[in-house]
């Protein structure tokens, strides 16, 4: 599920120590489009230069904020001008949830951005094409008590996704004022990054996805605020079938918020139904281990599935791939109890390959009866039960099953 960063997140995790301590990276524009073609040279002829420092964030799941220029800004357009960013994922998911940016409006005046999106870079072509845009929506933007010399106050974008490693091109397009932005409208564009997320800024059009004038760099003068999360990821879902028995497995690579896993079983004649259910480890990027086992089968096909709840009560569903055979019983058998020595209870099975009365009765050591755990008529199949010998002291004692012309005696040992 993870993917690959770019080449251009390659160059930033190499000069990851310039990173830690200079938030800002400056790459040339034409540098920058060919390290998304994968054909840029790594040299230190301009690539990458340090700016000023810029990192925030920590390394953590939840809400952070990444910083681009501070005001004021140094160049503007006008009303119906957009700028266009790239946003690149780190190795988890990021999710847009807010920002600031400036504008030409006075204090306190209101306008709207509208907010577009494409998979891939929005820089150098693209945002003079419609091909691969999709609109969010518009949002209503209020301008801060500094006015055209400062930012916005903070809004609520569209919720904008990024998979890891995934590059998401940005427009805003400014609609009652114009954009304004920091740059000479030459290259190289700025980048901001954090552990999280880059920021790559970014170009000014007059004629959003059309033919106009086009200047780069103009950088985005304001912050973006962002969530990164852990989704619960599913590394493996297995099955292992024995006698009347199945034992399923996962394992999780990554969990965040998780409640836990409800177990759930259906069969050719029966819909889902929950059969159990496993804690979850909450927030963790370790991969954890899960099993569970489900017991006294009937002869038949089972398929299974995992309802991944989140604290919220979200869920997910992962299905088992295959469907799983349990064969039909051939002959009796009491099995021996588990646990043996037992304080205070344990626990009797038994499998009956006909229907028929099952009588199922526990005895001391010198015969008196102590006990009737089954005395009831049964289909064909597996079943356990439970025996609680609590009100009964430390010795010898025997349990015996009747079901149809079968009759076997086991012996169980009560130790407190």
């Amino acid at each position: 599920m993870k993917q690959i960063c770019t080449f251009l997140f390659t160059l930033l995790l190499a000069y990851g120590s310039i990173l830690a301590q200079e938030g800002t990276v400056i790459i040339d524009s034409d540098a920058y489009a060919a390290a998304l073609e994968g054909t840029a040279e790594t040299n230190n002829n301009g690539l990458l230069t340090s700016g000023t420092p810029e990192v925030i964030t920590s390394d953590q799941p939840g809400s952070h904020i990444l910083i681009a220029n501070p005001p004021p800004a140094n160049n503007g357009g006008a009303d119906g001008w957009a700028i266009f960013h790239d946003l690149i994922a780190g190795p988890r998911w990021v999710t847009i949830t807010g920002m600031t940016t400036a504008s030409t409006a006075a204090a306190g005046a209101g306008y709207n951005i509208e907010f577009f999106t494409r998979s891939g870079t929005a820089l150098g072509g693209p945002g003079g094409d419609p091909t691969g845009w999709t609109s969010l929506g518009t949002v209503a933007v209020t301008q801060g008590a500094a006015g055209n010399t400062g930012v916005s106050e903070l809004f609520a974008t569209p919720v904008i996704n990024i998979n890891p490693g995934d590059t998401v091109g940005l427009a805003m397009l400014f609609t009652g004022v114009g954009p304004r932005y920091f740059g000479t409208g030459a290259p190289p564009f700025q980048v901001f990054a954090d552990t999280n997320l880059t920021l790559i800024t970014g170009e000014g059009r007059s004629v959003p996805f059309g033919s106009g004038s086009v200047f780069a760099s103009r950088g985005l003068v304001g912050e973006i605020h962002y969530d990164e999360f852990i989704p619960v990821e599913l590394a493996s879902f297995t099955a292992l079938a024995a006698g009347n028995t199945v034992e399923l497995s996962w394992v999780t690579a990554t969990e965040l918020n998780n409640l836990g896993f409800e177990v759930e079983r259906k069969t050719e004649s029966a819909n889902w139904t929950d059969v159990g259910f496993v804690n979850g480890y909450g927030t963790t990027t370790e991969n954890q281990i899960y099993s569970f086992v489900d017991r006294n089968l009937s002869p038949g096909a089972y398929s299974y599935r995992l309802k991944q709840i989140d604290f919220d009560g979200s869920f997910k569903y992962y299905e088992l791939a295959e469907t799983i055979e349990i064969g039909s019983l051939k002959s009796y058998s009491l099995s021996q109890n588990y646990p043996n020595p037992f304080n205070p209870s344990t626990i009797i099975s038994w499998q009956a390959p006909v229907a028929g009365y099952n009588i199922l009765k526990v005895y001391d050591e010198l015969g008196s009866e102590v006990a009737t755990l089954i005395n009831e008529e049964l289909p064909s199949g597996n079943y356990e039960v439970e025996f609680d010998a609590t009100g009964l002291t430390s010795g010898i004692y025997f349990y015996r099953l009747q079901s149809g012309e079968f009759t076997e005696t086991k012996q169980m040992i009560l130790l407190k």
